[in-house]
């Protein structure tokens, strides 16, 4: 029965360098829990059921209380990302500034829209919506709402002034 709680104890121990010597490499913490599987096994053969069962429990017991320790630790930091991904605030605030400077401009229709087209406002060229109707290419549009991706846009009529 020795055998089987020293193949135990260094599985255990693999896993703990897989955690805190070589992180992300994962074979030494796959080869730990295959030798923790391999003594569980070699105890039910051993020593029967009930020597098997008690090899199991301790062999989880075992790990467990190593996991819960190594999460105290903060050895799970390693694996969480501690830094957020989004966007800043300001950032995000300062783009829809930028994109904002479109609304109410007019432009001309290069593409025909129907619904989705390219148009040029100001100069830019820019990826616009109808509001579902078809405008022809060379068309006066004038931008009347947004979205976080795209402008919509309606033809402008004889009474609107341009600018």
């Amino acid at each position: 029965m020795l055998i089987p709680i020293a193949m135990i104890i260094l599985g255990v121990l693999l896993i703990v360098a897989e955690v805190y010597l070589i992180p992300g490499f994962n074979v030494v913490g796959i080869l730990g829990a295959l030798i923790m599987l391999a003594a569980v096994t070699m105890a039910f053969l051993q020593a029967g059921v009930i020597g098997g069962v008690i090899a199991m429990l301790s062999a989880s017991a075992l790990t467990g209380g190593t996991l819960y320790w190594m999460w105290k630790s903060g050895a799970w930091d390693r694996f969480i990302l501690s830094s957020s991904l989004k966007k800043d605030d300001r950032l995000l605030a300062k783009e829809g500034e930028h994109r904002a400077r479109y609304l109410g401009k007019t432009g001309l229709a290069i593409t025909p829209l129907r619904p989705t087209g390219v148009a040029e406002i100001e100069g830019e060229r820019i990826e616009v919506v109808t509001e579902g109707d078809f405008i022809s290419a060379g068309s006066h549009i004038k931008v009347v709402a947004m979205d976080r991706r795209k402008y919509f846009v309606r033809l402008m009529t004889e009474s609107e002034p341009a600018g």
